[in-house]
């Protein structure tokens, strides 16, 4: 099933091997040539190559059957962990309250963002080396872990401290099942398969706050109590699952005598320690003081996020230098930044979730107080975004199923973003309709899920060995643009709200200034319709317009590097593509390739009495 096993060595320099096919015929060989071109041709050098040191044997025991059973078992765990995510947001509050410690809030958000920019890429280096099977077991428990340690939790260190496992879990898995769907599926019908794990958040992403409401009727506690429980028990299908393809693989090695026992110094050569320990800490000390620092008068200035910033800066440089010069086994490849692909996909999809994270941080704040909805109503409109965006991921995955092409459904996606911003910041006043809002949110949201597509762009302009290592790489660029969408909101909040509330307020109300910009509990205790609330709606509302300029503007940027992308020709890339077992679309494409050279040859047999090529 997995690789953990395989004797072999990942290649240092891809492009300096030889086309190795195995057992293929020179006939196959020049079939294959012959339908690719430029770049396609120096994915098949690689792809052979690496493909069975890295998930070789990934896919070569499954079956149809088996993938099925799989994915039942993968998507029933995904609804409950979506259902754990969403609902968190409900009982944070009153676990940090339930400790006097409410105002640290935002230091564990601080928290959670980086862990998730910082974890991915390593994650995916682990599964890489050690195995499907291991990655998922070891998110899985990560994430009871932390559920029980909050669930116990007698102060907010111990809560800290467990969010670190909790969230590591969490988005570990998150990971784990975007690498299945790259690992079960053809480049065809790739793009349609990252779409499939999102599906169960159709339900979860309305169910969660009534789940929540009723959970807390008992304790804040019991929420995190009852996950903890629930979690390792939907994991269990999927995990027996994949274990059953790993025993598989492993017997059928030992029975053609290529079997070896892991050597454990070599794993860990593998996993480029040096590089984990480079990128973790440069990403770290850049995220954690920009996002701190952003929410707080003057904090540049301190000393202490001077050093961790600078720090932070010199250990990326350290980290891009050593995989470059001396890393045998690169973390991240630097050819990975020689596709248009891969480097303009992710500055698009960063800048976009710079622009995204600036929107969905304060719209909520903005609906309570200057909209006069109620919680529950703000809730919905904020769930519309997510709920809309698996439409959308699903429906570019089944265009580029079809038309086999990528690039102009991305920028489609980008063109919904930039009008969905628009129509929301044009309507984002004190005389439009919630509706209009609505609208603005749903084609924003179905956006969003369209150019998430960029990530199947991403995986098609790499070997398919690489892949694990490139869908981190999108997902680490979404976590880094959150938090620094995050960091600058909050920078702008913090230092244009008091201000507008000074100019807006009467003279009477100055003095509960600092009250009403810290607490939306103190704005919204202002009758409807007095002069401090007109003057608090009216600061919140011209707040609220400066951040979606900025995201509007940044929206642009986006926009424009996604026509940078390369309009990779699906068809070619997929019939020239190995996956060297079963996967959902097609067993292999050599065994494609035989199939059409034996229908040629039977054809022309028939037609010319001659065998082709003579």
């Amino acid at each position: 099933m997995n690789h953990t096993d395989t004797n072999t060595q990942p290649d240092q320099k891809s492009d300096q091997k030889t086309l190795e096919m195995g057992a293929v015929t020179t006939d196959d060989v020049v079939t294959v040539q012959s339908l690719a071109s430029g770049d396609i041709k120096n994915l098949q050098k690689e792809q052979h190559a690496e493909l069975e040191e890295v998930g070789g044997s990934i896919t070569r025991n499954w079956s149809l059957r088996g993938l099925i059973i799989i994915w039942i078992s993968a998507l029933l765990m995904n609804f409950v962990v979506n259902l754990n995510n969403q609902s968190s947001s409900t009982f944070l509050p009153y676990a940090t309250s339930s400790f006097g410690s409410a105002p640290l809030l935002g230091t564990i958000a601080v928290v959670q963002a980086t862990i998730v920019s910082v974890s991915l890429q390593p994650l995916a280096r682990f599964a890489d080396v050690y195995g499907r099977f291991e990655m998922f077991s070891f998110c899985i428990l990560m994430a009871t872990i932390g559920e029980v340690m909050v669930a116990s939790s007698t102060s907010i260190s111990v809560y800290a401290g467990a969010q670190v496992f909790w969230v590591l879990g969490l988005q570990g898995i998150s990971l784990m099942l975007q690498i299945l769907a790259g690992d079960s599926s053809d480049l065809s019908n790739r793009a349609l398969m990252n779409a499939v794990p999102y599906i169960p958040s159709l339900i979860t992403a309305w169910t969660a706050a009534p789940f929540a409401t009723s959970i807390l009727k008992r304790s804040w506690r019991w929420g995190f109590g009852v996950f903890a429980i629930l979690v390792p028990v939907v994991s269990a299908p999927l995990l027996a699952s994949l274990y059953h393809n790993k025993r598989k693989a492993s017997k059928e090695r030992k029975a053609q005598g290529t079997y070896e026992r892991r050597n454990h110094l070599k794993s860990i050569e593998r996993l480029d320690p040096v590089g984990l320990v480079l990128f973790a800490a440069g990403l770290s000390l850049l995220l954690v003081p920009i996002t701190l620092a952003a929410t707080a008068t003057n904090s540049w200035k301190t000393a202490h996020i001077i050093v961790m910033l600078v720090v932070g800066f010199v250990s990326l440089v350290a980290f891009v230098v050593w995989e470059i010069k001396w890393a045998k086994y690169p973390l991240l490849s630097m050819s990975l930044f020689k596709r248009r692909s891969v480097i303009f996909g992710i500055t698009a999809m960063l800048i976009d979730y710079i622009a995204l994270y600036l929107l969905q941080n304060y719209i909520t704040t903005y609906e309570l107080v200057a909209g006069d909805l109620s919680v529950t109503a703000a809730t919905n409109i904020a769930i519309l975004i997510p709920f809309s965006a698996v439409f959308g991921q699903l429906g570019s995955g089944l265009l580029v199923k079809y038309i086999k092409r990528y690039k102009w459904i991305v920028v489609c996606g980008f063109s919904l973003n930039l009008l969905g911003l628009g129509l929301t910041y044009k309507y984002v006043n004190a005389h439009s309709h919630m509706a209009q809002l609505i609208i603005s949110q749903i084609i924003l949201g179905f956006g969003e899920g369209v150019i998430n597509t960029t990530q199947f762009g991403m995986q098609a302009a790499v070997s398919q060995a690489k892949m694990a290592a490139v869908t981190a790489l999108f997902t680490t660029s979404l976590g880094v643009g959150s938090a620094c969408g995050g960091a600058i909101g909050g920078g702008v909040w913090t230092a244009l709200l008091p201000r507008r509330l000074r100019e807006n307020l009467p003279p009477d109300a100055l003095s509960q200034l600092p009250e009403i910009e810290g607490s939306i509990v103190v704005a919204l205790g202002y009758p409807w319709g007095t002069p401090e609330r007109d003057a608090i709606n009216e600061s919140y509302t011209s707040t609220f317009r400066t951040i979606l300029l900025i995201a509007l503007i940044l929206e642009v940027f986006a926009l424009a590097f996604s026509l940078l992308v390369e309009d990779l020709n699906i068809r070619d890339i997929d019939n020239a593509r190995e996956y060297n077992g079963v996967v959902f679309g097609k067993s292999g494409a050599v065994d494609a390739l035989k199939g059409k050279i034996q229908t040629g040859q039977a054809g022309d047999a028939e037609n010319n009495g001659k065998p082709p090529g003579v």
